[in-house]
């Protein structure tokens, strides 16, 4: 159930990685790759500051605000064999306890070595295994040849293309995904 990691995020592994929340102690790591322009291509938006100092992620702008737990999963993506951050995969946008988004991001350094769709696969299994929804979505910039292929290798289904649409910041052609828990079943 969503309700039992809304405070304590699990772990996942699978052969090459570990998909964790992200801590202080990997803020070197994130400084290699988290602010660079090739990150966000395809991203919608250009870095923010704190992307850009990954410090800053980490600072409560308001501790004094008591802040209610969160069903959106973030987590880094870890290799087992450096114990280095080289992505992100975050579960949002979850609604109703029925539905979510799938989105990801990665250290250039690190593209094109199947760790994206390591990680999307064992989220995905996560999400079918161990919580209520029954629908993940995500999004992919047309021009985002990469993107688009772990989508379909992970068994979303492309539902459609918004033309000229807005993704966060900025219109473009984009692919809209869609997996429901029967789908991820018949794999």
């Amino acid at each position: 159930m969503l309700k039992d990691y809304e405070i304590d995020k699990p772990i996942i592994e699978t052969a090459r990685l570990f998909i964790r929340v992200l801590s202080e102690n990997d803020i070197s790591d994130l400084r290699e790759w988290l602010g660079k322009d090739e990150v966000y291509k395809y991203w919608g938006r250009k870095a923010t500051k704190g992307e850009k100092n990954p410090e800053l992620l980490f600072i409560n702008p308001r501790p004094w605000v008591k802040r209610k737990p969160s069903p959106d999963f973030k987590w880094g993506i870890v290799l087992k064999e450096t114990n280095t951050v080289v992505g992100e995969i975050q579960l949002f946008d979850i609604q109703n306890n029925r539905m979510g988004e799938l989105g990801y991001r990665f250290n250039p350094m690190h593209w094109n070595c199947g760790y994206a769709t390591e990680a999307a696969k064992a989220v995905i299994e996560f999400v079918f295994e161990k919580t209520e929804l029954a629908r993940l979505n995500a999004k992919a910039d047309v021009k985002n040849i990469a993107s688009n292929r772990v989508l379909e290798k992970c068994g979303f289904i492309k539902e459609g293309t918004i033309r000229q649409g807005k993704m966060l910041s900025v219109f473009c052609d984009y692919n809209i995904y869609g997996m429901l828990r029967e789908d991820y079943t018949r794999n």
